[in-house]
């Protein structure tokens, strides 16, 4: 699927969704009128067809607000949706490494356990890493297992496989580039050949079953992956942390959005050279440039949309003269920059601020 179409979520997912609420007491009519959909017509749709992925976060993020009102612990998907998840990312984003960052989550998620039923611990044992997903099941099967509900046998399954998914998204988003797994267990059974499937197909890695821990297995120094988020970026993702998950589980973390938050968190002038921003990434020079030329940019033009940005930001202070703009930006010369923005906009700085000012 390419960027350019939306992404869509089968129809299947809204109605188990939809009916599981209804199970457990919650109006599901209303929940989806709020998000946009209407129950009957996604009732009546077959399972296969796919509907706006964007619409089932909107009705799942509905859905955990409306289970926290009524003080409902959610043991799916980690907790994604709640409060405590985004308070949660708030504490991990000033950190500066993956590992600092598993760390501290694991201290906040600790301390909410008695109220989320979930938490993670990291472990670490000579090359290795491990992040294990622990969460009471028992209470989850009391709470959010309705006799009627075609999962209820499996619920142990899904809590677990759903948190380890949200947890590999997660740190695949904080650090620009999905962790490479050596492998995945869950001490719990597998619901079917499709399911295991599914999972396979996030992780890339097999995985086993009825083991006896839920965790991702992974190599130590991805750790020290640098984080390359900002509490700006963080907003705009909790704004849609669902959706951002559903279309990052089956897309590649995005290096070319890792890079545009941190040129955001660069010092003002000349943004990184590209060497100095793969090594910064934890990849070599070859690996970086695969990796931007497979999602259809370069660092190139990262920048130069970067530093357009900026100049704009910048060229509405009418306190700012035009040439000290161009210095921020890194231009050592005056003509260096009015060429690079006249390239950016059509027009010459100058121009650009004579029209902001008209408007």
């Amino acid at each position: 699927m390419s960027n350019n179409k939306e992404h869509l979520t089968p129809a299947g997912k809204f109605q188990r969704l939809l009916d599981y609420l209804e199970k457990i007491g919650l109006d599901a009519e209303g929940l989806a009128h709020a998000a946009g959909l209407s129950k009957s017509e996604i009732d009546a749709l077959d399972r296969n067809t796919g509907v706006s992925s964007y619409r089932y976060s909107r009705l799942y993020e509905i859905a955990a607000q409306d289970m926290q009102r009524l003080d409902m612990a959610l043991p799916w998907g980690a907790g994604i949706g709640t409060d405590v998840f985004r308070f949660m990312c708030y504490s991990v984003i000033t950190c500066h490494t993956l590992r600092e960052a598993l760390h501290r989550a694991a201290r906040f998620e600790r301390m909410m356990q008695p109220q989320t039923g979930h938490r993670i611990e990291l472990i670490e044992e000579g090359e290795m890493a491990a992040l294990h997903y622990l969460i009471n099941s028992d209470a989850a099967n009391r709470t959010y297992a309705p006799e009627e509900w075609d999962r209820t046998l499996y619920i142990d399954t899904v809590a677990k496989a759903s948190g380890l998914r949200i947890w590999y998204v997660f740190m695949g988003w904080l650090i620009g580039r999905n962790i490479d797994l050596d492998r995945v267990t869950i001490s719990a059974p597998n619901i079917s050949e499709p399911y295991a499937e599914s999972l396979r197909s996030v992780f890339q890695v097999n995985v086993d079953f009825d083991a006896p821990l839920t965790a991702l297995y992974f190599t130590a120094s991805q750790l020290d992956n640098h984080m390359v988020h900002t509490p700006e970026s963080l907003d705009e993702f909790l704004d849609n942390a669902v959706y951002t998950m559903i279309v990052q589980d089956s897309r590649p973390a995005s290096t070319g959005a890792a890079i545009k938050s941190l040129l955001a968190k660069s010092p003002t002038g000349a943004p990184p050279t590209f060497e100095a921003m793969a090594d910064f990434l934890h990849l070599s020079p070859s690996s970086l440039r695969r990796r931007l030329q497979k999602e259809g940019t370069s660092y190139q033009e990262l920048k130069d949309r970067y530093r357009r940005d900026l100049a704009i930001r910048y060229l509405r202070d009418e306190k700012l003269k035009i040439h000290e703009i161009g210095e921020m930006l890194g231009f050592l010369e005056p003509s260096s920059f009015i060429r690079s923005f006249k390239g950016w906009t059509g027009m010459t700085p100058k121009q650009f601020r004579n029209q902001a000012e008209e408007e």
